[in-house]
C-alpha cells in the first residue's frame, strides 16, 4: 500500500473523519478492502469501466458489513473512507491481482472472523479475465461478466498455512462460457488459461499454491519423498499458522476465535498438483491445456499425459543436445591441423519397472492396472503358470494337474508360501523408500515367483539357482518390466530413458542407442557401457559399421573386476586404458567420470516403492518430469562451477519408431 499517497490524502479529511481514523486504521482499512475489488466489481452494472472505482452506495452491503465490523466502525463511516481513498485502493487492488503477495497474518484472522459468515475470504478465487475472451462469442470484451452461482467454499493449502477461501464462477450470458479461476468451460471442455496461476486446483474444493506444489516436487526429486508423505508432512508441518506471535496478539484484540478445522490434504491433490503444474509448464508451442470437464477427477488428465509422453518421445529431453567441459574434451588444431572433440556417453539399466504383459518382451500396456496379460495375450491366463509350462489350467487353479505343479499351487493357496526372489529385487526392496513412512509393508503381488525346496527336477524349470539345484518357478502374480535403460552424459545430464521388458540385451542396447543418436553427427566418440565388449561383438559379427566410428570402452571399474582378459574383445578393442582420450592431461587420472550412470541409477532406484503401482502411462509421465527437472538442477550447478553448459549447434532430435 502507498502509505505516502495515504497520508496527504489523510491530511485533507474533514475533522469528524480524523477524529476515529489514524494511519495505522487507514493501512489496515485500505489493505482489507483491496482485496475485495472483484468482490465489489461483479456485482456493478455491465458497462462500469473496470479501471474506475465504483462510488461507495454501490458498495454490495456484505463488503461494507465485513469493513464495518473488522474496523469496529459505522457503514457510514466506512462508506465515507472509501469515497476518500477509493482511487487509491482500486489501484492497489489492480496491482495486486497482477503481482500477487503473501497475506498479512492479520488480514486472515479480520477475515476468518468477520468475513467468512458473509462468504468473504482473503482468497476470493475469481478468474483472471472480468470480460469474456471466447473470440467466437458476439460480445466478446464487451461487458463485465456476471457470476454464474453464489461463491463456493474452498480449502487453499499454501506455504503459510490451509486457509478458507471462496471460489466465484462467472459466466457469459451470450455465449455460455463459464470461467473458473484456472480455466474456462465451454463444450464439456476444461481450457486452462495461459502460464501457471498462483493457485492450483487439485479438486473441486481444493486449491494448492504453486509453491507448495514446487516444494512437494522437489521433494520428490532429492528425498524420494512420495505423495502419500508429502501429503502427512504438509499436515504435520504446514497446516497451522506460522505466526504466532501475530496471531496470539491478533486473537487478544479480536476475542478467543479459535481456527476452523480445515480437510487434510490428501495424496491424490499432491498428485494432481504435480501433474496440473507439469502439463502447465511444459512446451507452450503445443497449445493450451484443454482437457475434459465432466467425468472423474482421476480419469481427466490421461489423455493429456498421453500427448506428453509422446511429445518427450518424439522431441526428446530438452538437454539431449547438451555439452560442457565436463562431457565433451576439445583440442585445438596446431600448424593447420583441424581441431578435435570428443563426446562421451555412458549407459546402465537399472531393475525397476511397472506392471506388464507376462508375456516376456511384449511392450503392450495392460487394459488395467491388475491384469496379468495384455488384450492380444488374454488366452495366456488359461495356461499354467509355472514358467515355461504350457499345459491349460484346471478350474479353481492356476496351475496343470501335474503334482509338482499343483503342489506349488496348492501351497500358494494354504497362504504357506516360500517366496523367491532375485537378488537384486530383494536387495532393491530393502533401501527402497516406502511409499506410506507410517504403514510401510511388503507387498504380495510384487512377489511374483515361488518354488519348493526340496522337489524333483522338471522339465518346465528355466535353469538353475546359483547353488546348482533345479527348481521349479511359478509366475501367479504380475510381470513387471525388465529394467530402465538409461544414457547419461559424464557431468550428470541424462540424455534419454528406455523401457526394457523381457531382459536387458546387447541388440535393445545398440537399437536404443542408435534410436536417441540418429540425427547425423549427434552420435558421441564414445559410449561407455559395463558390457561394451558385448555390443562390440555384436555389431561386428552383425555387420553394423557402428563400432568403426565409435568406441565402446568398458567401465574402468568393471573392466578390472569382471571381464576376461583372454578375450580381444576384452583385452584390447573394449580395454578403457587403451583409450588415450580418456585419461586426464596427467595421463594418470581418467578425464570423465565413467561411474555417472550407476550413480544416476541410485536416485533412480529411490523411486521404486512410488512407481510400483503406476499404470505405463503415468510411470512414464513421472520419470520424464523427475529428469527434467534434475537436469535442470544439474544444469545450474554446471553453470556455477563454470562447465560452461550449452547446445551443440545445427542439432534437433528426431523420433522415429
Amino acid at each position: 500500500m502507498k502509505v505516502t499517497a495515504l497520508l496527504k490524502l489523510l491530511e485533507s479529511c474533514p475533522d469528524n473523519l480524523l477524529e476515529f481514523l489514524t494511519i495505522e486504521k487507514l493501512v489496515i482499512y485500505t489493505r482489507l478492502a483491496s482485496h475485495l475489488r472483484r468482490e465489489i466489481l461483479h456485482v456493478q452494472r455491465a458497462n462500469q469501466a473496470e479501471e474506475v472505482a465504483p462510488t461507495s452506495d454501490l458498495l454490495p452491503p456484505n463488503v461494507k458489513q465485513f469493513l464495518a465490523q473488522s474496523m469496529d466502525w459505522t457503514q457510514s463511516m466506512v462508506e465515507s473512507c472509501w469515497d476518500i481513498f477509493r482511487d487509491i485502493i482500486w489501484t492497489s487492488a489492480m496491482e495486486l491481482e497482477l503481482h500477487p503477495i503473501r497475506p498479512d497474518p492479520q488480514d486472515l484472522i479480520y477475515f476468518e472472523k468477520y468475513g467468512h459468515p458473509l462468504l468473504l475470504a482473503c482468497h476470493n478465487l475469481y478468474p483472471p479475465n472480468s470480460k469474456c475472451t471466447n473470440v467466437g462469442c458476439p460480445k466478446a470484451m464487451e461487458g463485465l461478466l456476471r457470476r454464474k452461482d453464489g461463491p463456493r467454499k474452498v480449502t487453499v493449502y499454501g506455504i503459510s498455512g490451509a486457509h478458507v477461501g471462496f471460489s466465484v464462477h462467472l459466466l457469459c450470458h451470450h455465449c455460455s462460457t463459464n470461467y473458473h479461476h484456472n480455466f474456462s468451460v465451454s463444450a464439456d471442455f476444461r481450457t486452462y488459461y495461459g502460464g501457471v496461476p498462483d493457485l492450483i486446483q487439485v479438486g473441486e474444493h481444493q486449491f494448492i499454491e504453486k509453491r507448495v506444489v514446487n516444494l512437494f516436487i522437489g521433494m520428490m526429486l532429492v528425498a524420494w519423498t512420495s505423495a502419500t508423505n508429502a501429503a502427512r508432512i504438509y499436515y504435520d508441518c504446514l497446516s497451522k499458522d506460522d505466526y504466532p506471535g501475530h496471531a496470539n496478539t491478533m486473537t487478544s484484540e479480536l476475542g478467543n476465535n479459535p481456527k476452523t478445522e480445515l480437510p487434510s490434504l490428501r495424496p491424490e491433490h499432491v498428485w494432481d498438483g504435480f501433474t496440473i503444474l507439469s502439463l502447465l509448464e511444459g512446451d507452450e508451442s503445443r497449445g493450451l491445456l484443454s482437457v475434459p470437464h465432466g467425468g472423474s477427477q482421476k480419469l481427466r488428465f490421461d489423455n493429456a499425459v498421453s500427448a506428453r509422453n509422446l511429445f518427450m518421445s518424439q522431441s526428446g529431453q530438452p538437454e539431449w543436445a547438451h555439452y560442457c567441459s565436463k562431457c565433451c574434451r576439445v583440442w585445438e588444431g596446431h600448424n593447420g591441423e583441424p581441431s578435435k572433440k570428443l563426446r562421451v556417453i555412458v549407459t546402465d539399466g537399472i531393475t525397476i519397472g511397472h506392471p506388464c504383459c507376462g508375456v516376456a518382451h511384449c511392450s503392450q500396456p495392460l487394459e488395467h492396472n491388475k491384469d496379468r496379460f495384455c488384450h492380444g495375450h488374454r488366452d495366456e491366463q488359461n495356461l499354467c503358470c509355472v514358467v515355461n509350462c504350457r499345459a491349460p489350467i484346471e478350474s479353481g487353479y492356476l496351475t496343470c494337474p501335474e503334482p509338482n505343479h499343483r503342489a506349488l499351487d496348492t501351497q500358494r493357496q494354504m497362504g504357506n508360501k516360500a517366496f523367491f526372489q532375485l537378488r537384486d529385487r530383494l536387495a532393491r526392496q530393502k533401501v527402497t523408500h516406502p511409499d506410506d513412512a507410517f504403514n510401510a509393508e511388503a507387498q504380495d503381488d510384487l512377489v511374483d515367483e515361488l518354488h519348493l525346496r526340496d522337489e524333483e527336477p522338471d522339465p518346465a524349470c528355466e535353469g538353475k539357482d546359483e547353488d546348482g539345484k533345479r527348481r521349479i518357478r511359478a509366475r501367479f502374480g504380475r510381470r513387471r518390466s525388465h529394467n530402465e535403460q538409461i544414457l547419461v552424459r559424464p557431468c550428470g545430464i541424462i540424455v534419454a530413458r528406455a523401457t526394457f521388458f523381457g531382459s536387458e540385451t546387447t541388440p535393445q542396447t545398440v537399437d536404443f542407442l542408435q534410436k536417441t543418436f540418429q540425427t547425423p553427427d549427434s552420435m558421441p566418440e564414445i559410449v561407455i557401457y559395463d558390457l561394451g565388449c558385448k555390443v562390440f561383438q555384436h555389431l561386428k559379427a552383425s555387420g553394423n559399421d557402428l563400432y568403426m566410428s565409435v568406441g565402446f570402452p568398458v567401465d574402468v571399474f568393471h573392466w578390472k573386476c569382471k571381464h576376461k582378459k583372454t578375450s580381444d574383445a576384452c583385452a584390447v578393442d573394449c580395454n578403457p586404458t587403451n583409450f588415450d582420450e580418456l585419461l586426464g592431461d596427467d595421463q594418470k587420472t581418467w578425464f570423465f567420470n565413467s561411474s555417472v550412470a550407476e550413480q544416476t541409477n541410485v536416485w533412480l532406484r529411490g523411486y521404486h516403492s512410488m512407481l510400483r503401482e503406476m499404470g505405463v502411462t503415468r510411470y512414464n509421465f513421472f520419470l520424464h518430469e523427475m529428469i527434467l527437472r534434475k537436469n535442470r538442477l544439474i544444469k545450474a550447478a554446471l553453470e556455477r562451477d563454470g562447465a560452461c553448459p550449452d547446445y551443440i549447434s545445427d542439432l534437433m532430435y528426431t523420433y522415429k519408431p
